[in-house]
């Protein structure tokens, strides 16, 4: 005879507990007693006759058979909450998308709207960070990350390549005079960790060391508003400055350009690949990537 599974309740004490750390947070977090909480653990560790946690200062932590039992049953609920969201054709979906903060501001949220309009069946939750994202915990279905890779262990498909060059505003670039072989010298720069100017030196032709002078911004979606009110040259990536360019609100003085040595790719765990939602998603940002201008031709 099989043995009896354990109940939901406690199963959901578990996970809490794991993720929080303490019974306390827990107990707040499913609106239950601190001594619900405890009795459920306690009760959950006699049925599986395992020590589950271990005291961590005023906290407790999983043990090694806790954190393995802690994957299997987060990975089970989270089955379970997808069944829940797939169900019924006129269930909404709810697709939960995880990008950098600059590429969601300058290219992403720009396009959404064209995805939300031809799936209005699925709500769309936009988080932005500049830090790694977990896919594994659950929090996000769709990570469109901006990298060097490989991302072992999720499905992972490159989406775009990028290129390096400078911007500014009209106004900046008359005012510089700036175009192909001008001096940069005594242009205010604009600087990022993650597109140094040393980059893009030798493309133009320039020997120079990174300028240790300037704003420095970790946003490059700030450079690009910062250049468009005239505040110095940009170094930015050609996928976020595209719409300024068009729209006249920045300029390329120079033709010189150079590959970004990251990219952008749409990763997801391999069980929720063929989910509606990530299904629908991944289909509409390749096409829209498909007819996204690429080529390089020139100060624009």
């Amino acid at each position: 005879m099989s043995k009896r599974l354990p109940s939901l309740n406690a199963l959901r004490a578990f996970v809490a507990v794991a993720r929080h750390g303490g019974v306390s947070r827990a107990s707040e977090a499913l609106n239950l007693t601190h001594s619900a909480v405890s009795h459920q653990i306690r009760a959950l560790q006699e049925e599986l006759g395992v020590t589950l946690f271990e005291k961590a200062g005023r906290g407790l932590s999983l043990t090694g058979e806790g954190s393995r039992f802690a994957e299997r049953v987060e990975a089970a609920f989270a089955e379970i909450e997808d069944a829940a969201h797939e169900i019924g054709a006129n269930t909404h979906k709810r697709l939960r998308i995880n990008t950098i903060s600059s590429f969601a501001a300058c290219w992403l949220l720009p396009r959404l709207g064209d995805f939300i309009s031809s799936c209005p069946e699925i709500d769309v939750d936009v988080q932005s960070t500049n830090k790694p994202t977990d896919l594994k915990s659950g929090d996000a279905d769709v990570w469109i990350a901006f990298g060097t890779g490989p991302y072992p262990g999720l499905f992972c498909e490159l989406l775009l390549r990028d290129w390096l060059f400078p911007v500014c505003s009209p106004e900046f670039a008359r005012q510089y005079k700036l175009h192909d072989h001008a001096w940069i010298d005594s242009v205010p720069l604009m600087h990022s960790d993650y597109e140094p100017w040393s980059l893009w030196f030798p493309a133009a032709g320039i020997t120079a060391r990174e300028p240790e002078r300037g704003i420095m911004f970790d946003n490059s979606a700030l450079i690009l508003q910062a250049a468009a009110k005239g505040q110095g040259l940009g170094l930015v990536r050609h996928s976020l400055a595209y719409d300024d360019l068009v729209a006249g609100r920045l300029v390329r003085p120079f033709s010189a350009y150079v590959d970004s040595p990251m990219s952008y790719f749409f990763l997801c765990r391999m069980d929720k690949l063929d989910t509606r939602p990530v299904t629908r998603f991944r289909q509409w940002i390749k096409h829209q990537i498909a007819d996204f201008p690429t080529s390089i031709d020139g100060p624009g």
